[in-house]
Order: C-alpha cells, then sequence, then structure tokens
C-alpha cells in the first residue's frame, strides 16, 4: 500500500466522527429550520458532507481495497457531493484562519457588540468564555477544513484512477 493510500484511509477513518458528528447537527438544524426555511440550504449543504464521508469510505473499502465494481450512480454521488463539501471545507478553513490569526481584543470587540444586541443573555456567559469557545471551535473547524480537503482531493484523483471500477 502506498503512503497515499495509507493516508487517505486515516483521514476517511478521521471524517467517520466528524460526519457523525455533522449529521447530529443537522437533525438540530433541519428541526429549526421549520421555523425559518432559508436555513434548508445549510441542512443540504451539511447533509452533502455527510454523504460525502459514507459514499468515499464505501468506495474505499469495497472499490479499491476489494477492487469490486462500483455503479455509476456512487461515482455520481461522491463526486457532486464532494464538489459541495469542499465549497464547505473551504469555508472551515478560510473562516478559521481570519478567527484565528484575529487578535483578542478584535474579536472581544465583535463578540461585545454582539452581547449587547442580546436581550435577556445570562450574565454567566462572558465575552472571555465565548472568546475561548470561539477558538476551540476554529481550530475544530481548521482541522476539519484540512481533513476534508485533502480527502475530496484524493477522492476526486482515485475516482478517475478507478474509474474502470465503475459500470
Amino acid at each position: 500500500m502506498s503512503n497515499e493510500m495509507k493516508l487517505y484511509t486515516v483521514l476517511s477513518y478521521c471524517l467517520i466522527p466528524i460526519a457523525l458528528f455533522f449529521a447530529f447537527l443537522d437533525i438540530i438544524i433541519l428541526a429549526t429550520s421549520l421555523a425559518n426555511p432559508s436555513a434548508l440550504i445549510m441542512v443540504f449543504i451539511v447533509a452533502c458532507l455527510v454523504i460525502y464521508t459514507y459514499t468515499s469510505f464505501k468506495f474505499l473499502k469495497t472499490g479499491v481495497e476489494r477492487e469490486q465494481i462500483q455503479t455509476k450512480k456512487t461515482k455520481d454521488w461522491i463526486k457532486v457531493n464532494a464538489y459541495v463539501s469542499l465549497f464547505l471545507c473551504s469555508l472551515f478553513f478560510i473562516n478559521s484562519i481570519s478567527i484565528l490569526i484575529s487578535t483578542n481584543e478584535v474579536l472581544s470587540g465583535f463578540i461585545n457588540e454582539f452581547l449587547e444586541q442580546q436581550a435577556g443573555f445570562p450574565a454567566e456567559i462572558t465575552s472571555k468564555m465565548i472568546l475561548s469557545i470561539l477558538r476551540g471551535v476554529s481550530v475544530f473547524l481548521l482541522v476539519t477544513g484540512i481533513i476534508g480537503i485533502v480527502h475530496i482531493r484524493t477522492t476526486l484523483r482515485l475516482v478517475k484512477r478507478y474509474d474502470y471500477l465503475f459500470e
């Protein structure tokens, strides 16, 4: 097994818990989007990441490792969801970088402005607490974005390489 395939396999297993987490979030977003239908686009985009993870993992296990014939439909599912997931992972990456390179003063200004607009916000939740949560979430999304971008690029290369497996 080549180094590329070893890395791809590791990234595939890393994406599974991330996809499960996003599937759970997607259900919550779906429930709240019933009151706000414009949020359905976010449901769609997050669902694409979950579907991409499942189909690419299936392709890895049955197509690449066992060289079993895959359907054209599987290839289409991989490619369509890969492009939407690439968009989402790119957003994760760009937004995380912008938050992580911002100074605490700049971010605290945005957080304080946000807290002033929220009526009845609990006093226990301070701007420092929100700042630390924001930085933690940004690190998680940065890692997710990097894993996703590398994995998607590799998947699209493998789909081309193993094109003979799709009938």
